[in-house]
């Protein structure tokens, strides 16, 4: 899911609410558009954790379309996690794996692969229901949380107003109409809680509908102080009875300066440093060479994420086709991890993805591609399975236990993919 923000003129709605909610409630608005039109003066790294959720084994997931109701009694299947820079751009998020140099273009679901994935919690969801004639808003009543005086709205966004747009088979993104409610902080206007509600979606997007849940606060960030998401909830309904919730936690904002810059491309090349230009990459290694990495630090499924950067080591050195050789042993490889995946229900176990695309030669990156070669072995003393994937492999690691450390040396074997096959 995507959401697009409209800047429209700002509607009627205070004719037809009590003056001191409608004075809040224009307080709050004039703070959000502040921080919503400044987004793209910062950035905040965003860790997602997913859980996967089952029906119970008596009871079979549905071939039906959408429920009247939500499902309930479901059982945790699997967990995952993800972490990302996230920005904004032309008035949509834009993300980078952590560390990147640029940001990437593409859709979020084009960069990460699998599971439920959605935007706007950032921060451009706020233009789209603060700053929209056609949305509609409705005061309902006070509450008191913790000592603190909070006015409670609701708001719906009819889909002739509505940039929310959910992604359909096929790839084409249909816009939804959307409803919630938000709190206002009486003495401060400040912006605490909002939520989003689609309705019934259409069976083409395979959900029958997302509901997302947004804790902000107010964080000092370089110059400023900004409405920045402290927690975003997403959760997600299937017409076969499954459902999934996405945590989003976001952490490490930090603003641009004037002489800094955002690049936009779809490749993580060398940085730049101290002001001048890195030196050219140095050339691939020979492809369709078995090379064996050492994994330089341990891979903690507690804390990683797929993004994080990884880097292992030449174990052995590396030979080209006239036995000279070509990289030596103990020559670093980065990498990422691009899936840790929890199985909870039988066969239960890992799944860990790891992917190497740089080589560094006295702090020169070289342009580096392999595939896992398939195979048995034992990791953090449980018995482990290597698939290869087209550019990185898998590690599945079976075990009943909820965390596995794979430790700093463990040893795998792989096929470089840096240069074409040779001729039959």
């Amino acid at each position: 899911m995507r959401f697009w923000p409209i800047l429209l003129a700002w509607g009627s709605w205070a004719q037809t609410m009590p003056p001191d909610a409608a004075r809040v409630l224009e307080a709050a608005r004039i703070k959000v558009l502040r921080t919503s039109r400044n987004l793209p003066r910062y950035t905040c790294q965003e860790t997602i954790a997913r859980e996967y959720l089952d029906p119970p084994k008596h009871r079979a997931k549905s071939r039906e379309s959408c429920p009247a109701t939500d499902p309930e009694g479901l059982i945790r299947s699997a967990t995952d996690r993800l972490r990302l820079e996230v920005a904004v751009s032309e008035g949509r998020e834009i993300h980078a794996w952590p560390g990147a140099s640029s940001f990437d273009t593409r859709d979020l679901d084009q960069l990460v692969s699998g599971g439920p994935l959605s935007t706007g919690a950032f921060g451009t969801i706020l233009g789209g229901i603060f700053d929209n004639a056609g949305a509609h808003f409705e005061f309902a009543r006070e509450n008191t949380v913790e000592g603190r005086r909070v006015f409670h709205y609701r708001y719906n966004v009819p889909v002739s107003a509505s940039h929310y747009q959910v992604k359909l088979m096929g790839g084409t993104w249909w816009n939804t109409p959307y409803s919630g409610e938000f709190d206002v902080s009486v003495d401060a206007s400040d912006l605490e809680r909002l939520t989003t509600d689609t309705g019934s979606l259409p069976p083409d997007s395979k959900m029958c509908r997302a509901q997302t849940e947004v804790d902000y606060h107010y964080e000092k960030v370089g110059g400023g102080g900004f409405l920045i998401p402290r927690q975003a909830n997403l959760r997600t309904y299937h017409p076969d009875g499954t459902s999934t919730l996405s945590m989003t936690t976001f952490s490490a904002c930090h603003e641009y300066l004037a002489e800094s810059t955002i690049r936009f491309d779809d490749t993580d090349s060398p940085a730049e440093k101290d002001g001048k230009a890195a030196v050219p990459a140095t050339g691939a290694l020979p492809g369709w060479t078995q090379v064996i990495l050492k994994l330089a630090a341990p891979i903690d499924t507690d804390t990683a994420a797929a993004g994080d950067v990884v880097w292992a080591t030449f174990a052995r050195p590396v030979m080209d086709s006239s036995k000279r050789v070509a990289a030596p042993a103990g020559l670093r490889v980065r990498g990422r991890i691009l899936m840790v995946k929890h199985y909870l229900e039988d066969p239960r176990g890992f799944d860990i993805e790891l992917g190497f695309d740089r080589y560094e030669r006295n702090g020169v990156m070289g342009p580096f591609g392999a595939i896992l070669i398939e195979g048995n072995a034992r990791i953090a003393g449980s018995p482990a399975t290597l698939l290869p994937l087209d550019a990185g492999g898998e590690l599945t690691i079976h075990t009943k236990a909820d965390r596995i450390v794979v430790p700093a040396g463990t040893e795998t074997k792989w096929m470089t993919l840096t240069a074409q096959p040779p001729s039959k």
